[in-house]
């Protein structure tokens, strides 16, 4: 059909062996840390297609490329058997490792206590006091306005024990759409971009929720449990959180999904026979344009930004929203000239 379509895919199933990895050993060997070896391995396997449609004319020209890729992760080994390697553990972020990875799992997946209502009384409290093995569900500070977090494994009380893996910083998918042309003397370029899918860990809500500061509140807290304002899903307000209201669950996982307006622009070039008169043929191309970075962005994400990039440097923390500085929306407007 005169190349007006083109189709692109590839299916891919790739397996890495001897990742780096830290063997803990015995500290009486003598060794301050544990040594690296190449003991871990792990599975990435996806499907990605092209497809574009081109469209010529006279005056009119224009090209449209979709692009959609799905990826899969999975830990195939560890150090040992029962390895895990838990990351994002910040103060003030709630003080509690954020990922974990352990085999069997996609890398760095999340990992918390999930969220089962808030503590309307202290009855409520003292009911599962008494059923608790050591006397306290969740511990001897917890109050009426505070989370009740789901006792997993059934024996009673709430503890490390209860936490569980809550979803992944791994699109389900992503996408993309790219759509240029010419009419005449205009140009035009529409890029789109976006995923589905993937989860976030809003650090960010963490901050202006959390209370663990006595600064950069967020206007939320306003909306805090009291006896008189029972029908909310923030917390109680107090100070040091002694019920580790912050603590790291699914609370502030939220979904990550969006479709961006990436790139946009509109362009004008003026006619060569008409620049060529008026500059005694010194200049041979004049063009005006406009486009803008970042125009809209469509997510049910509560942060900044959904496209959460890197912080502090560490590593298997990605998908943690730590409160970065979001992307910056931009417009420019342009003349390029040509001798």
């Amino acid at each position: 059909m005169n190349n007006k379509f083109f189709l692109s895919t590839e299916y891919y199933n790739r397996e890495t062996d001897g990742l780096l990895l830290r063997v803990p050993i015995p500290e009486s060997i003598g060794f301050s840390s544990s040594p690296l070896a190449n003991v871990g391995s792990m599975r990435n396997y996806g499907f990605e297609a092209a497809l574009g449609y081109n469209y010529s004319s006279a005056k009119f020209n224009w090209s449209l490329a979709g692009t959609f890729d799905i990826t899969r992760n999975e830990v195939l080994s560890l150090a040992t058997a029962n390895a895990t390697i838990d990351a994002g553990a910040n103060g003030d972020f709630g003080g509690f490792s954020i990922t974990r990875t352990q085999e069997g799992q996609p890398i760095q997946s999340f990992f918390g206590w999930q969220v089962e209502s808030i503590f309307q009384s202290q009855a409520e409290i003292d009911a599962l006091n008494d059923k608790a093995p050591d006397g306290f569900y969740q511990n001897d500070k917890t109050a009426p306005g505070d989370i009740k977090f789901r006792d997993l494994n059934g024996d009673g009380r709430v503890n490390a024990d209860d936490r569980t893996f809550l979803g992944s910083f791994l699109p389900k998918f992503s996408y993309g759409l790219n759509w240029d042309g010419s009419y005449k003397n205009f140009d035009f370029n529409l890029y789109l971009q976006g995923v589905h899918g993937n989860k976030i860990y809003n650090g960010t809500k963490v901050i202006g929720q959390g209370m663990l500061r006595l600064f950069n509140a967020s206007t939320d807290v306003l909306d805090a449990w009291t006896p008189q304002n029972t029908d909310t899903d923030v917390p109680r307000a107090i100070s040091g959180d002694p019920n580790q209201n912050s603590r790291t669950s699914d609370r502030f996982l939220e979904d990550g999904s969006y479709l961006r307006v990436k790139n946009i622009s509109i362009g004008y070039t003026i006619p060569v026979d008409k620049i060529g008169g008026l500059t005694n043929n010194v200049i041979s191309k004049i063009r005006v344009y406009v486009s803008s970075q970042n125009l809209l962005t469509f997510t049910q994400y509560t942060g900044y930004d959904p496209e959460v990039g890197s912080r502090f440097g560490g590593l298997l923390t990605q998908g943690i929203d730590y409160a970065q500085f979001p992307q910056a929306r931009t417009f420019t407007a342009g003349l390029n000239v040509g001798f």
